[in-house]
């Protein structure tokens, strides 16, 4: 069960990376930047969106919103409530949470390791 957990976040972080990649190196060609430059910021570019992303989805609150089809309100849109989020639902924000954050510093220091801008030694 750890191998096959460990084996999806994997295939994600590598499929993350690669159209990172690929969309970095597209860039850099249509722009005629450097491409190890243009790479490098594109991993620290999606890595910090990734990271602001697994914040926000980690201090989603208790409360969820809660739809009601049966009572339409204002221009016949369904009235919306509040209710109180189940035990599984907080765990499951904060595994997201933690697999997009996970993500986000993957991507870091991959960025890190391709900058030619400074170097790591």
């Amino acid at each position: 069960m750890v191998a096959g957990g460990i084996r999806r976040i994997l295939v994600a972080v590598v499929l993350v990376a690669g159209v990172t990649l690929f969309g970095s190196t597209l860039l850099a060609l249509v722009a005629g930047s450097p491409i190890r430059r243009t790479v490098a910021v594109g991993f620290y570019l999606v890595g910090s969106i990734l990271l602001l992303a697994g914040f926000f989805v980690g201090n989603r609150g208790v409360l969820r919103a809660e739809t009601d089809e049966e009572r339409p309100g204002l221009l016949g849109l369904s009235r919306k409530g509040v209710r109180s989020a189940t035990g599984d639902e907080q765990r499951e924000s904060i595994r997201v949470s933690a697999l997009v954050i996970g993500l986000g510093i993957a991507l870091l220091l991959i960025g890190t390791i391709a900058d030619n801008a400074h170097s790591l030694a």
